[in-house]
């Protein structure tokens, strides 16, 4: 989301006290750009004087792209203000024409920038691209061909200078965004990975470096005495650094510092642009050209750093998001071998007990009931049963229709498998009566147990999950589908188990269908311990 958004709720009076301090603050920034030697416009011969950097540009151009295009009146005051303030009174209709020319070209960088889908934090080569070519190359064409062509129409300009003039004036409105635009938009998300990442002390001591490097090399006066090289690509490690490890911010706050020491190198006469060039125009020019490189490659680092946390946080989020679908098909042992290549997993367990619950008359609740409304009731009941193995740590197998199927003693063994059971189907037949009262609907459980080995595994290479296998498993089915409703039915197996803490009624010998004759059980409760009195 654009960061203008948050200032579209200003008051009236708020909103022309934003709009004046705009103005006086773009007149202030224009009269420090004109106090610098070397730099201004000779407006008495139409003469434009080199400008390395036009700072006003890159002001307007931010402010416009964080408080959004409804302050523009404050870019037009703030130029009208400075027509005022020149102390050789320019004609009115300049002065119209110069604010009108100023207001449009950040307003033009806007609109290219919002039908660009562009990221305000500059985290994306695409950003970035969309930044230096919508933001500040097109916009500076327009404000560079309107201006030089009013120059030469209406101010003592030749048109034979029209392409010198031309390329000035569009390239000291180019690096004047470039120096300050990514500062502005970024700085809020730079204190935020600063304070979250690094230790104050550690950006302090690279920002030193850098101020000390950079005044040696671009405008120290005793440089070219003791190192008189072609120094000033020695900065790129450090902008390269800040880039690549503090991000967009670390890359604007770099660039920053680098291109302010420079222009102020040339200013004084001093620095490497100077010593090499013929005159100050060549000198400008590769400063100039100095700048846009290094912004471009500090900014263009960042933003693909930035792509790779992005897309490494996007990866580890869906490595997770697979990892608990995982997780919830199978369990975390069995889910790390297979994880591991093992194709294969079939584990024989000695002694486990198994818990089979269906629903009674399911068919008659289905047809009371629309098929959404059927799933939606057997969701939240079997949530309500996932609640309960989980409580009693029970290895939920699977759901069949309106069966419910669970185990204890796998896929890590504990001894208790046969108690945890019991009070887990005991829990069941209490949060279905719970059920029933709150929905209106008659549910009542058939609960089946049986104790025994099992073989336990995935098989197959598609849709796979965790099952079991065995003669443990088919009793356990049989003695839910021959049970009673609301009853829990056990085998003489499991019985044996847990007779010492639980009351059973013995339900006597029935016949199930491949199994013969069976002596079951049914289990009512746990047996409360007497308090033996001392």
């Amino acid at each position: 989301m654009p960061p203008q958004a948050s200032f579209r709720s200003l008051k009236s009076g708020t909103y022309w006290l934003a709009v004046a301090t705009i103005a006086v603050g773009y007149l202030l920034l224009v009269k420090l750009s004109f106090k610098i030697p070397g730099m201004g416009m000779n407006t008495g011969t139409g003469h434009i004087v080199p400008l390395p950097i036009w700072p006003p540009a890159g002001y307007l151009q931010g402010l416009v792209l964080i408080l959004g295009a409804r302050f523009w009146p404050g870019f037009a005051l703030g130029d009208m203000l400075v027509t005022l303030a020149t102390e050789e009174k320019s004609f009115w209709l300049e002065g119209l024409f110069s604010a009108l020319n100023n207001t449009l070209q950040p307003l033009l960088g806007l609109w290219l920038l919002q039908r660009s889908r562009f990221d305000w934090a500059l985290e994306g080569l695409s950003a970035v691209g969309a930044f230096v070519a919508l933001g500040a190359v097109v916009p500076a064409i327009f404000s560079a061909t309107f201006g030089v062509i009013y120059c030469c129409m209406f101010a003592d300009m030749s048109w034979m200078d029209f392409g010198t003039a031309w390329f000035r004036w569009w390239i000291s409105n180019v690096t004047g965004v470039l120096f300050l635009v990514p500062l502005m938009l970024t700085w809020r998300r730079g204190i935020r990975r600063f304070k979250a990442f690094y230790f104050l002390p550690f950006i302090l001591l690279w920002l030193a470096l850098l101020l000390l490097l950079s005044w040696f090399i671009l405008s120290s006066s005793i440089r070219m005495e003791i190192a008189p090289y072609p120094l000033e690509y020695l900065l790129f490690p450090l902008v390269i650094w800040g880039a690549l490890r503090l991000g967009p911010a670390g890359a604007a706050i770099a660039t920053a510092v680098v291109i302010s020491i420079a222009t102020w190198g040339i200013t004084q006469n001093r620095g490497p642009f100077i010593a090499g060039a013929v005159n100050a125009n060549q000198a400008v020019l590769a400063l100039q050209a100095y700048i846009c490189v290094l912004a471009f490659t500090g900014l263009t680092l960042a933003a693909v750093v930035a792509e790779r946390e992005k897309a490494r946080a996007d990866l580890l989020e869906e490595k997770e998001k697979s990892e608990l679908l995982l997780l919830n098909i199978l369990p975390h042992p069995i889910a790390t071998r297979l994880k591991n290549d093992q194709a294969t997993i079939a584990d024989h367990f000695a002694e486990v007990t198994v818990l089979f619950a269906d629903i009674v008359d399911f068919s008659r609740l289905s047809a009371e009931l629309t098929p959404q409304e059927l799933v939606a009731l057997l969701n939240d009941v079997f949530s309500r049963f996932d609640e309960l193995a989980d409580r009693h740590q029970l290895e939920k197998i699977k759901t069949i229709g309106d069966a419910y199927m669970a185990v204890g003693g796998l896929p890590d063994y504990r001894a208790d498998h046969a108690s945890a059971i019991a009070d887990f189907a005991l829990d069941l037949q209490i949060t279905v009566a719970e059920f029933s009262r709150r929905t209106q609907h008659p549910f009542q459980l058939r609960i089946g147990i049986n104790t025994g080995p099992v073989v336990a595994g995935v098989i197959g290479t598609k849709k796979f999950i965790y099952d079991l296998w065995g003669d443990t498993v088919n009793t356990a089915s049989r003695m839910e589908s021959f049970g009673l409703a609301e009853h829990i039915q056990v085998t003489e197996t499991t019985y044996q188990v847990l007779k010492e803490n639980y009351d059973f009624e013995a339900r006597g010998e029935i016949s199930i269908k491949g199994k013969g004759s069976l002596h079951t059980y049914l289990l009512k409760g746990k047996r409360r311990i007497p308090i033996e009195s001392k």
